[in-house]
């Protein structure tokens, strides 16, 4: 098998060249603490795999190692590099993503979605990488324009018939046309009703696909008798468990709920647990096994859950705005969309680790980045202003 095959495998691992070409022309290898700290992480979670536990083969463990790793090495070469975008450029992005919307919009309409794009999933994931991008290449000078040709590239994404989008959908009419910070602190009767019918629309949009996973496959009866509705729902029933015998550092790499853990090498945690004769998850035939993120983190036990939990919320700190400026708000909402994307996947889905992933994880950066630049700069200015 070939170690890269996939273009979001071979963009991480250029970018992580770059980092390294960057530490080393200019010497600022403080910039990249954070990408050192998730290198020395994982590279402990290598080792902890591969000598203390062999639930798996070396190459199904080094396999997981990169496919863990890559979003993490996406978001911090963004953040750590200085890349900036000229207005030009900017305007060039912006073209590309009405192309690229238009032009799947004629292959799906043709009746060839599922031959380029191989599941009617992809078509609402890559609309709103396409709304994600337009909107951060437009966030400093937001017309009503962009807003109707975003919510144009959004609404293709309805071809792909998926609860998961209908639920973000929601969510992004709420984020992108009536939240602000700290709406919550001062909310009255009338928006805290809004909250509560965006909540309960989302459910409903959402309900097929819960009830579909996760209560009539039997998630809460315990029974293993289902077939493909029961794969999903099985990898969260056992995760408890399998956390509470690995509770600190996990069952390790490639043990669960990956595909390294199931098509590259076979988890022998599936047989210790009795879920070897699933339909879906039995070794030579787990087309479900990766079918989910967030069971996968037992891998990593509490230690590494609660370092991934912190990740979010310095991610949410750092894009947090200080100042009420138009230009801080509108990233904080595309961090804040990035986040909900990244959430809603990784409940029934796998999108984080993917192609997908890598490039929300990179706008990621480059938001995180700007939001810093920002508050640098309101802080020189109340300097100056103070000293005057």
């Amino acid at each position: 098998m070939l170690w890269f095959q996939s273009s979001d495998e071979l963009i991480t691992l250029l970018m992580a060249l770059l980092c390294m070409l960057d530490m080393l022309a200019n010497k600022n290898h403080q910039r990249y603490k954070g990408l050192f700290a998730v290198v020395g992480v994982m590279t402990f979670y290598l080792l902890y795999s591969m000598f203390a536990l062999h639930y798996n083969t070396p190459k199904a463990i080094l396999y997981d190692f990169f496919i863990q790793i890559k979003p993490f090495i996406a978001f911090y070469a963004a953040y750590s590099m200085g890349v900036r975008f000229d207005a030009s450029q900017k305007q060039f992005l912006k073209r590309l993503c009405v192309f690229l919307s238009g032009l799947m919009l004629l292959i799906i309409l043709s009746g060839f979605g599922m031959k380029f794009f191989f599941h009617v999933a992809h078509y609402g994931i890559i609309s709103t990488v396409l709304f994600l991008i337009y909107y951060y290449c437009s966030y400093q000078n937001l017309t009503k324009r962009d807003k109707i040709v975003m919510m144009l590239l959004l609404a293709v994404g309805f071809f792909s018939t998926r609860s998961k989008f209908y639920g973000f959908f929601v969510v992004a009419m709420y984020i992108f046309f009536w939240y602000k910070p700290g709406i919550l602190v001062r909310v009255k009767l009338k928006q805290w009703i809004t909250i509560a019918l965006v909540f309960c629309v989302v459910l409903y949009v959402a309900w097929g696909k819960i009830n579909y996973y996760f209560i009539s496959s039997g998630l809460f009866t315990g029974s293993e008798d289902q077939k493909d509705s029961f794969a999903r729902a099985i990898l969260y029933v056992r995760s408890p468990e399998i956390l509470m015998d690995h509770f600190v550092f996990g069952s390790g790499l490639a043990s669960y709920a990956t595909y390294s853990s199931g098509d590259v090498g076979y988890s022998r945690v599936y047989e210790n647990y009795n879920i070897e004769n699933v339909w879906g998850l039995q070794e030579g035939d787990c087309p479900f096994v990766s079918d989910t993120f967030f069971p996968e983190l037992v891998q990593f036990g509490i230690v590494g859950i609660i370092l991934f939990f912190y990740f979010w919320v310095w991610v949410y700190r750092k894009i947090k705005p200080r100042d009420a400026d138009v230009e801080s708000l509108q990233l904080y909402k595309i961090g804040l969309l990035i986040i909900a994307f990244a959430t809603i996947e990784s409940v029934a889905g796998s999108a984080f680790l993917q192609g997908s992933g890598i490039i929300v994880m990179i706008l990621l950066g480059f938001v995180v980045r700007d939001v810093s630049i920002l508050k640098e700069r309101h802080a020189k200015a109340e300097t100056r202003i103070e000293r005057v």
